[in-house]
């Protein structure tokens, strides 16, 4: 999977990684991202999060407060964390929001009394917006405090503590008896990957105990014991109290093990040795005056021959301190620093200083000092020192300045590369709609045919709901069946909509419906008509509306072209299958009913009954199956008169030869008055058959068949 770790990633390493994803690929980006440099091609988080999102296309986002870590001033949390959301909005995403203790319920500023709770609170409000409104898979976990033990991350609070308590003094916010919440970020991985494996799609909140109870006086007193008269101060804060929960145990079997307490000497221990390995102030200096301007060079330059100058005129009559060239030093000084060319204008002007003392001091003349070759020696080694060591700066500063355009490059490199790869992942969305959208959809058509492959049209209607609101990602599909020339009983619905559906509808009322689908039998609500779907389908047989398929709300996005034609073809496919199955009841007809009659045969009904349960149990339909009371009349006269007592869309059906059953389609126990009241118009009586009834109905039917009417 793909997985996005985001915001206060001070406690995030390839370790926390290996343990909270094993075998994902992770994509961590820091909150101090959002300072980037120029060349940065992402202007905003927003950007930045939504390149990320289409290039990677992720499955699983982590989102770390700022407020894990203590004392923390950092600010922009919840703008960060709304431009997370924004980005996986309308995306099957599951998000983990990993909350400090600042939010928690009960906490000291439950009731508003500090700006951190306040933000907090208003996260954790804005996580059950998002999860309500965008449907964005969303958890909330709220932990203690976090510190890392890892050697290659820098704790972002315990290092400014160190710093501050290596100068003889510290400060605590809490107070000395305020409960300071502390928790491991590598036990913090083990628990992310436990939620994700157990993962649901409910909005829920998780607590995580605090175990040890420490408080801001006993971690004080920890510090002084590892750094000897440390004062620490304390504030009047009243730190955050976690509720006690044990969700974390039961539900995930995790516990907590590490102690802040015991683990802050090692912590302590890798601080003091990281100190030595910092880069060491001369270098630092050196690199500095290494970047100067061509003018700052030269007036530098001309500023140490003076000094160096004075230092060779007031040091030269001392017996210790003559022992120096000064002169061949600050060849050297400056060679080093700015390269060859200023290496040779420094052992120039050395040796202009080294003439003028000859002649001053020593008295030599033009002639004697340059007729004489062994005078020639302190200026030759001058400018051969000068280019030496300038020689050794210009090819250092030209590697470092091959090895940055070489990063440039590849820098460049892998811009253009994430850019072909966005362009490959846009293509490969497009192609994924075409190949939905166009008739050559091989491997689309073919499963949506398997799934159809069914010769009872009960069966079909239920299929066609599970398949158009996965594919089409709607929950309002329903299907009517055209009875009587003059109605639209209603067959099946989606589950969201199964309750408050219509049951029954006149043509007259779907006129523009079915008098403006064209050719193609599709309707498209563009004129937004109140009380009709945003799409219909209309499937005739011998010339007449037999099925309507109606979409009965569509979101902004669905009112496309390509939405159009995904279900133009998916109607097609129940268009053909519910013609084959019409075809085989017509052939079968004599075979599945009692001679004469509607009423079906034993193991036709027990097939009816069957698909009836089997779309009552997917929650999109409903019926009621009631028992013919015996009377007066005998069984066969009533089996000849039942068809004129029922609807056109109910059945009816004859068991072991002597009980007859009515199958009432779209049904509830709330219609059986007026069920009954029809019937008894008719001298039937009928009691309702109940659920447990009705499976040992079915297993019965099962068990004994009647050797005619069998499915095909």
């Amino acid at each position: 999977m793909e997985v996005l770790v985001v915001g206060n990633t001070a406690y995030v390493d390839d370790d926390f990684c290996a343990k909270a994803f094993p075998g994902d690929h992770v994509q961590v980006v820091a909150a101090q991202d959002t300072r980037r440099d120029e060349s940065s091609p992402h202007a905003s988080w927003k950007e930045l999060l939504q390149h990320l999102d289409q290039a990677y296309e992720f499955d699983r986002v982590v989102y770390l407060s700022n407020y894990l870590t203590p004392h923390t001033d950092t600010v922009g949390d919840i703008e960060l964390l709304r431009s997370v959301f924004r980005t996986c909005a309308g995306r099957r995403v599951q998000l983990l929001y990993v909350a400090g203790p600042a939010g928690a319920e009960g906490a000291a500023d439950a009731a508003g009394r500090t700006g951190k709770g306040i933000i907090a609170h208003a996260a954790n409000d804005l996580c059950r917006y998002y999860a309500a409104r965008e449907g964005v898979q969303t958890k909330i976990l709220r932990v203690p405090f976090l510190y890392t033990a890892s050697a290659a991350l820098e704790d972002p609070f315990l290092v400014p503590m160190f710093d501050a308590c290596s100068t003889g003094s510290a400060a605590l916010q809490g107070a000395q008896d305020a409960a300071f919440p502390l928790l491991c970020a590598e036990e913090l991985s083990v628990l992310v990957r436990r939620i994700f494996d157990s993962w649901n799609g409910n909005f829920e909140t998780l607590d995580v105990a605090d175990t040890f109870h420490h408080t801001a006086g006993e971690v004080g007193e920890a510090l002084k014991a590892l750094f000897p008269g440390l004062s620490v101060a304390y504030g009047d804060s009243a730190g955050y109290t976690l509720p006690a929960s044990d969700v974390a145990r039961v539900h995930y079997g995790w516990f907590q093990r590490y102690d802040l307490l015991r683990d802050l000497s090692t912590i302590q221990t890798r601080w003091d040795a990281g100190r030595a390995k910092k880069v060491n102030p001369l270098r630092a200096a050196i690199d500095r005056i290494q970047m100067r301007t061509l003018p700052i060079k030269c007036l530098e330059t001309a500023a140490a021959w003076v000094l160096f100058e004075v230092l060779e005129h007031l040091f030269s009559l001392s017996a210790q301190l003559n022992v120096l060239d000064y002169r061949l030093l600050y060849v050297v000084l400056i060679g080093t620093l700015y390269g060859l060319d200023f290496g040779l204008v420094a052992a120039l002007l050395a040796s202009v200083g080294l003439a003028a003392s000859y002649f001053t001091q020593y008295g030599y003349t033009f002639q004697g000092l340059f007729y004489e070759p062994s005078n020639w020696l302190p200026f030759i080694a001058y400018f051969v020192v000068g280019a030496v060591c300038g020689y050794v700066q210009l090819r250092n500063s030209e590697a470092i300045r091959a090895e940055r355009d070489q990063n440039e490059l590849v820098r460049n490199r892998n811009t253009f590369l994430t850019q072909l790869y966005h362009d490959a992942i846009e293509d490969k969305r497009a192609y994924r709609r075409q190949i939905v959208g166009r008739h050559d959809s091989f491997g689309k058509i073919f499963a949506v045919t398997q799934e159809l492959d069914v010769l009872n049209p009960r069966d079909i209607y239920r299929k066609c709901c599970e398949l158009l609101g996965e594919i089409l990602e709607n929950d309002s599909v329903a299907i009517y069946h055209v009875s009587g020339g003059a109605f639209a009983r209603l067959v099946a619905a989606s589950p969201a909509i199964a309750e408050d559906a219509a049951r029954s509808l006149t043509l007259e009322q779907l006129a523009s419906l079915l008098g403006d689908g064209g050719r193609s039998n599709l309707w498209v609500n563009r004129e937004l008509t109140p009380g009709l779907p945003m799409f219909g389908y209309t499937i005739e047989r011998d010339g007449a509306p037999a099925v309507l398929i109606f979409v009965r709300s569509a979101a902004e996005n669905q009112m496309t072209l390509y939405y159009q034609n995904l279900f133009r073809i998916l109607c097609g496919l129940v268009e053909s299958a519910l013609g084959r199955a019409f075809d085989y009841e017509a052939v079968a007809q004599d075979k599945r009913c009692v001679d004469g009659t509607c009423v079906l045969k034993q193991a036709a009904f027990g097939q009816e009954l069957a698909a009836e349960q089997a779309l009552a149990d997917s929650k999109m339909g409903s019926f009621l199956l009631l028992r013919v009371v015996p009377g007066m009349e005998p069984v066969g006269d009533l089996v000849g008169a039942i068809g004129s007592a029922i609807r056109e869309s109910d059945a009816a059906g004859l068991v072991d030869g002597d009980v007859l059953y009515l199958l009432m389609r779209q049904a509830k126990a709330c219609d059986l008055p007026i069920i009954r009241e029809r019937l008894s118009a008719k001298h039937i009586a009928v009691e309702p058959v109940d659920g447990e009834d009705i499976v040992a109905l079915l297993q019965h039917i099962s068990y004994t068949g009647d050797g005619e009417g069998g499915a095909a």
